[in-house]
């Protein structure tokens, strides 16, 4: 039991207690209850109405001290203290700081006897607006003390400043398999090595923080690390290698990797916030390139990604105004048996009000990224069917090829959709060709297969795209319904000079015809690549050689005269 018997040893206390009083946010008191003297963390001068730390008369001081609605209540625990009813002290009440403002504050307290009554009270104070200032799991200050760091240390003015974000990968996949104390282990832990890590580094002049998540975060300053752009990744090895180490030690018991991405930047003119937001775009950079990595911010690929952010509301605001700048042109297909159209692929434009024509490489992705090709996926198939049953009056035979998205097949209910829209206009099924990407997706998932299998049963053609660049099982095509393989450009480019690609596209094409199954040869650019495709008897033929995509009235005009020749196809030059 702790005993002060003069004024010499209270000293030393009153001084040991100051001393831990500065390795916390909190305020640490001491209260002799006899004397009625008090004395509190120096801090505490600084952030509310006491003008010392240490003060005779406590109960008149302290009494100013409380907030006037909640005197009566703090003053009636502290009675049944000393009446000796109550040995601890734990209630919630405001302060005025310096200012005169309340704050909310938890006082905790344990009373120490002497001669077999209340003689001290000794405990610690805590502003309630900062008890969140630490995260209970891995003891590190969270977020919010980071920002706070970062702001502080702006005001030293021109400095470079370093920040790197730590994230474990699948964390959420940890936490589902083998519950939420495995996950808090791995979360203590991988602080223990970050922490290790820089300090190994540059002692005390980096910090660790926990940020929201499977989150972590480094702050520091140190020169070896501002000023080196390898500095950063090596902490990120040494930590990773830490957690190896951990994995090898607990026999894999709970396999996880860590990614890293880092920022360097200057502290006067980055707000915490930017700051927090270039380390965490760095990360996300890091899990893209496969997670177990390290990015360092680059400040061209966040302003690409941002663009195609701004890109992503611009194509969101056309389709919500009525589909404003976007138009369906018509590349043809060719039936090179009779030389004539076989049908057409509708293929989406968008010309942006704020950018000007964009690519569908860079549209078609951020359209599937973002769900919004389901909306838009709708009107194209409404305004393509509506062509097509137009295109039909001079050509009964024609066919509308419309590409499909994995992301429509596992989003919507696409089918209800397709057929809805080409109801609407009488187009038979038939004469519709949904185009879908190869993709390993669509063998392992069983819904978008069932959905495929709808499409089929419904009467409509499926056609697998760009085949060759993907998965390539010709087993799973036959089984999945599809009856027109498009053998992608890739291997029809230079095929009259390449014979790997030839004796690749005639083995895939003989068995594809012997499943009976039709073949498209796309991206025919140049006479001696259409007389090579040609040997290998393709059902249809679609490129540049006949002709580019088209807007609807330049189709119109070059093929809708009844059984018009598309090109010549046998010429000098073949």
């Amino acid at each position: 039991m702790l005993q002060i018997n003069n004024s010499s040893e209270l000293q030393y206390f009153l001084d040991v207690l100051d001393l831990i009083g500065q390795s916390t946010d909190d305020y640490l008191y001491f209260y002799d209850l006899d004397k009625d003297y008090y004395a509190i963390s120096e801090r505490a001068t600084r952030a509310f109405a006491l003008k010392d730390s240490r003060f005779y008369n406590a109960s008149s001081v302290l009494g100013n001290l409380f907030y006037p609605d909640d005197a009566e209540y703090v003053l009636k625990d502290i009675e049944q203290i000393h009446k000796g009813i109550r040995k601890e002290h734990n209630i919630e009440y405001r302060w005025l700081d310096k200012y005169g403002n309340p704050v909310w504050i938890c006082c905790r307290g344990s009373v120490i006897q002497k001669e077999d009554h209340p003689a001290y009270l000794v405990g610690v104070i805590t502003e309630l607006g900062k008890q969140n200032r630490i995260d209970k799991i891995t003891g590190l200050y969270n977020s919010g003390v980071l920002r706070d760091r970062i702001t502080f240390m702006s005001e030293v003015g021109e400095s470079l400043a370093g920040l790197m974000i730590i994230g474990i990968d699948n964390f959420k996949g940890i936490n589902d398999w083998h519950g939420s104390s495995a996950g808090d282990e791995i979360l203590y832990k991988t602080a223990r090595f970050i922490e290790c890590a820089i300090n190994d580094a540059v002692g005390n002049a980096g910090q660790v923080f926990r940020l929201d998540g499977d989150m972590f975060a480094i702050f520091t300053m140190a020169p070896e690390i501002t000023g080196n752009s390898d500095g950063f990744k090596k902490i990120y090895k040494d930590i990773r290698s830490r957690v190896d180490a951990y994995m090898e030690e607990s026999s894999y018991r709970c396999f996880y990797t860590i990614s890293a991405g880092s920022a360097i930047f200057n502290i006067a003119s980055t707000t915490a916030d930017n700051a927090i937001m270039r380390g965490k775009f760095a990360l996300h950079c890091a899990k893209l390139a496969g997670k177990n990595n390290y990015v360092a911010y680059n400040e061209e690929v966040h302003n690409e990604y941002i663009k195609k952010l701004d890109i992503q509301e611009e194509l969101r605001r056309s389709i919500n105004n009525g589909f404003e700048g976007f138009e369906i042109y018509y590349q043809p297909i060719v039936n090179p048996a009779t030389n004539t159209l076989y049908g057409a692929e509708a293929l989406l434009r968008w010309n942006s009000s704020k950018y000007g024509f964009i690519s569908p490489a860079l549209t078609i992705p951020i359209l599937e990224s973002s769900g919004l090709i389901i909306p838009l996926g709708k009107w194209i198939t409404l305004t393509a069917a509506r062509q097509c049953a137009k295109w039909r009056e001079t050509y009964p035979d024609f066919r509308m090829n419309i590409n499909l998205s994995f992301v429509q097949l596992l989003k919507s209910d696409v089918l209800r959709d397709m057929i809805d829209k080409i109801d609407e206009v009488g187009v038979p099924h038939d004469n519709i060709v949904f185009e879908v990407t190869e993709s390993g997706q669509l063998e392992s998932n069983k819904y978008t297969r069932s959905v495929l299998g709808g499409f089929s049963d419904s009467n409509f053609k499926l056609a697998i795209d760009d085949f060759g660049t993907g998965y390539s099982n010709l087993r799973y095509v036959k089984d999945m319904m599809f009856g027109l393989i498009k053998i992608d450009r890739l291997f029809i480019q230079n095929i009259d000079e390449n014979e790997y690609n030839y004796m690749l596209v005639k083995h895939v094409t003989d068995l594809a015809h012997s499943l009976n199954l039709k073949v498209c040869m796309e991206g025919v650019e140049t006479s001696k690549e259409l007389k090579t495709v040609m040997s290998l008897k393709p059902d249809c033929i679609q490129g540049y050689y006949y002709d580019k995509p088209l807007c609807r009235n330049d189709f119109e005009c070059r093929y809708m005269h009844y059984n018009s020749l598309v090109k010549t196809v046998i010429t000098d030059d073949l």
